[in-house]
């Protein structure tokens, strides 16, 4: 599992802006709903890359779930 990390720049007129890593698909929003929610009204909201990759092993469970195929 890769290191997640949370990392917020505060700036003199009272913006935050929070960095995340390490979280895949909406994993991210899950992890900072708390905090965005007790900083105030979300403004802007940038996804990375990470956050368009999906994990491929929850994938595979639900293929297998969903179709007649055994890996």
């Amino acid at each position: 599992m890769p290191q997640r990390t949370l990392r917020f720049k505060i700036y003199q007129d009272g913006r935050v802006e929070e960095t995340v890593k390490g979280f895949n698909n909406n994993s991210c929003e899950n992890a900072t709903k708390k905090i965005e929610d007790a900083l105030g009204e979300v403004k802007v909201k940038n996804k990375t890359t990470e956050a368009f990759i999906s994990n491929q092993s929850e994938n595979l469970k639900h293929f297998n779930h969903e179709s007649n195929v055994t890996f």
